[in-house]
């Protein structure tokens, strides 16, 4: 997709990449601001993308086994971040045949996966988390801590922030949330302004 390709990874009967999405164009090829200062990242109302580090902005990192505040070594660890208007542009994030999932596509796979209290275990990698706090990608679902920008950059190897295409309310978004522990959380109060990581699950055949 986009001269990239993104391994897959089969979760019960869902189909997922199994790496974060790093595209800076939507499916219909136009292109997705990036570059943006601060100033601009917080008061665009546009679809916007950035990799973790990237310019001047403030940053915090705390993984074992990259500078995640170098925007080349965080590129190619954690893919690209997206605000939730990119998410649900009309040009799509996602190729043909894919979106980005719903709140409910990620409980699926929860449930699937033991329950909410232990799914985080399963899907996040044996590496690149702070104070080892790893999981054993038992999934293969490979989740890494790509912290996430707000407009600084914050949690590199830490945590890793997923958008839902779900919204909630008027500027605010549903996510879900990989930290330390074994659990999957989902949060209700993600600000569209933040930029989180995405990944693509594949549409379902009727």
């Amino acid at each position: 997709y986009q001269d990239y390709t993104y391994d897959l990874v089969a979760i019960g009967e869902q189909c997922w990449f199994a790496e974060n999405l790093r595209t800076e164009t939507y499916s219909n090829d136009d292109v997705i601001p990036g570059d943006l200062s601060d100033s601009e990242w917080t008061s665009t109302t546009s679809g916007a993308v950035t990799v973790y580090g990237e310019g001047i902005s403030y940053c915090s990192e705390y993984s074992p086994d990259i500078n995640a505040c170098d925007s080349t070594q965080a590129l190619e660890e954690y893919g690209r971040l997206y605000n939730f208007y990119a998410v649900n542009d009309a040009g799509d994030l996602c190729p043909n045949g894919w979106h980005v999932p719903e709140v409910n596509e990620w409980l699926v796979m929860a449930d699937h996966l033991g329950g909410e209290s232990v799914a985080a275990l399963h899907m996040k990698t044996d590496y690149g988390w702070v104070n080892e706090a790893v999981g054993t990608n038992s999934s293969g679902f490979s989740g890494l801590p790509g912290g996430y920008r707000n407009p600084e950059f914050q949690l590199g190897g830490y945590k890793g922030y997923f958008w839902t295409s779900t919204p909630n309310g008027s500027g605010l978004g549903y996510y879900c949330l990989l930290g330390i522990g074994s659990n999957l959380s989902i949060g209700s109060d993600g600000y569209i302004t933040t930029g989180y990581s995405v990944r693509c699950l594949k549409d379902t055949e009727e």
